[in-house]
């Protein structure tokens, strides 16, 4: 039996992804769970893939719930009846993958490899992950930064502060504003001194 590869990638996050190795004869639903848990998401939201062209246009739809009226023309096929194998025959199949459709995470998803399977290997399983998902609410063009604690600002740093361009002062755009505010502290030094006398 064969195993896909499969590089996840996550819309309008530049530093995020995911390597994850399936089973060929497993099912979509397989694979929803092995992403989602990639992430840490509960797994309790609503998700669909979407085979796309080379050109990531989807193409058809495949629910991890058939929440269709009975008379429709064309129901989106379900997770947990289709096999990867019945619908991954392009050596760089495409994919959209979006998961919990009111906070709208959509991941971009390319076979990366077809190989044998390895005997004493569980699948699926993610062999590599990079980047963090932003929390709900973010949105997925934020500045992460944000998640994390405040980063104190370079400015204290006396070295970086003294960095000039001798024939152009202004060469660090806040490097004369620094100047003077330090300026405007020594003349209320002297202001207070000659207060004193």
């Amino acid at each position: 039996m064969h195993t896909y590869k499969f590089r996840v990638l996550l819309e309008d996050v530049d530093d995020f992804y995911r390597d994850i190795e399936i089973m060929a004869n497993s099912t979509f639903e397989d694979l929803h769970k092995a992403i989602y848990q990639s992430v840490d998401f509960d797994g309790k939201e609503m998700a669909s893939f979407y085979l796309c062209d080379s050109k990531w246009n989807r193409r058809k739809e495949i629910a991890l719930i058939d929440m269709s009226d009975e008379g429709d023309e064309n129901p989106p096929l379900v997770m947990n009846k289709c096999k990867l194998a019945e619908y991954i025959d392009d050596p760089h199949q495409r994919m959209i993958y979006v998961y919990d459709f009111l906070n709208f995470y959509e991941f971009n998803i390319e076979l990366l490899k077809i190989f044998p399977a390895e005997k004493k290997v569980v699948y699926p399983r993610c062999i590599k992950k990079n980047g963090i998902i932003p929390k709900p609410g973010i949105p997925l063009t934020a500045d992460l930064s944000s998640i994390f604690e405040e980063e104190t600002i370079f400015v204290e740093n006396e070295d970086f502060v003294n960095l000039k361009d001798e024939e152009d002062p202004e060469s660090l755009g806040f490097y004369s504003d620094i100047n003077a505010a330090s300026g405007f502290a020594e003349e209320q030094g002297e202001f207070l001194e000659n207060e004193k006398l």
